[in-house]
């Protein structure tokens, strides 16, 4: 549960660090332009190791390119907040009222 907790926490950083670099380059090109998560996926290198266009085009179809065209911030974000939520092992609220004093 911890490691599940831990990626989901590196996952909103890099998701919240994705939007701000976005951002930044926005300001200088006056324009701003999301990082697409197959362009993240190339500038890491992972097109080397796995094709995410080819691999993801046969196992889901056509839905593939529209899952590559989402916004990598906003996955990354989604991804790790999902996590992050679903590994919660705060304190529930109990049932019984509070001792009255």
């Amino acid at each position: 549960m911890a490691l599940f907790r831990g990626i989901g926490a590196l996952a909103f950083v890099l998701g919240v660090a994705l939007l701000a670099l976005d951002t930044a380059r926005s300001l200088k090109s006056s324009r701003f332009e999301a990082t697409s998560v197959e362009r993240l996926w190339t500038n890491l290198g992972g097109d080397s190791v796995f094709h995410l266009r080819f691999n993801l085009s046969q196992w889901i179809g056509g839905t593939a390119d529209q899952l590559l065209d989402l916004p990598a911030a906003f996955v990354a974000f989604g991804l790790g907040l999902a996590l992050l939520l679903m590994t919660d092992s705060g304190r529930r609220g109990s049932s019984q009222p509070p001792l009255a004093l």
